[in-house]
């Protein structure tokens, strides 16, 4: 094993800088990147975030994707308008208009 091992890459800690608490499965940006947090994180706490992987996470009613579409994250909500959002990963179903959830691969 290398020496510089640390681990696959799964994971990715998550600081909870906010006033309110992150909720288990809340999708969270960390700089370029989301991660979805493993657990209820308290404001002002740690805990680690999925950095991989596929999960349900609120859609904005809005859009209609088309799976293998880049989505990004802004509000709390994916969308597939880049302004002012970071990039979530790729659309991994199609979901109407008025669909408030969608099953994203992140960071993928």
């Amino acid at each position: 094993m290398a020496k510089n091992y640390i681990q696959a890459g799964a994971t990715i800690p998550l600081k909870n800088a906010g006033s309110e608490d992150v909720l288990s499965g809340d999708p969270v940006v960390v700089g370029s990147m989301i991660a979805v947090a493993i657990t209820d994180i308290a404001a002002g706490g740690m805990g680690d975030g999925f950095a991989e992987g596929g999960f349900l996470l609120p859609k904005l009613p809005a859009d209609a994707v088309t799976a293998g579409a880049k989505v990004y994250l802004k509000a709390g909500n994916v969308q597939l308008d880049e302004t002012d959002a970071v990039l979530a990963g790729v659309a991994w179903e199609d979901a109407a208009a008025g669909v408030t959830v969608l099953e994203v691969k992140i960071n993928g």
